[in-house]
């Protein structure tokens, strides 16, 4: 009890352990340049879909083709179409996986991107009004409760789109 009312009672001291809190997903979610970065990759993810569903609909074709040719095709010719759809079919798996892996590296590189910008903000803020620290509140939740006053989530969203709302008039 002494020790934090020394802390409220001495300025200096109060403002050394100033806390504030951001919720990352939040900012994300809620901010403009989040929307750009989500719409972006949601573009950016369609945009490879369209890719696996083209080699899907060519597989299911070849597959319907096999199906119906079956009862006449020679056993040889039979064993050649299966091994081509096979053939066919590990291409699909493998690009599938390739893209998959654009995709997350395109998601990782955009969202290190945002979250580097995103910590400029809230270490200018930090620094200029004399933070001790600010936590980040997004994958872990390691903040069970915080009072509403040390939330910075709503400003540094509002910090974040001030910042794309010069660049639109400008």
């Amino acid at each position: 009890g002494v020790i934090f009312y020394v802390v409220a009672a001495n300025p200096a001291c109060s403002e050394e352990n100033k806390i504030g809190l951001v919720d990352s997903q939040m900012v994300l979610d809620n901010s403009l340049k989040g929307k750009e970065v989500k719409e972006a990759l949601n573009e950016y993810v369609q945009s490879r879909q369209k890719i696996v569903d083209i080699e899907e609909t060519d597989l299911r074709k070849l597959q319907e083709e096999l199906t119906k040719q079956a009862a006449i095709l020679s056993p040889a010719a039979k064993q050649e179409k299966e091994e081509l759809f096979q053939k066919k079919f590990l291409e699909y798996q493998k690009k599938v996986s390739e893209l998959q892996k654009e995709i997350q590296q395109r998601r990782t590189e955009m969202l290190e991107g945002f979250n580097t910008e995103l910590e400029k903000l809230v270490r200018a803020i930090g620094e200029k009004e004399g933070y001790a620290l600010i936590l980040n509140n997004l994958d872990v939740k390691i903040v069970m409760f915080a009072k509403p006053s040390i939330d910075l989530t709503k400003r540094i969203t509002e910090e974040m789109d001030k910042g794309i709302k010069k660049e639109e008039k400008g």
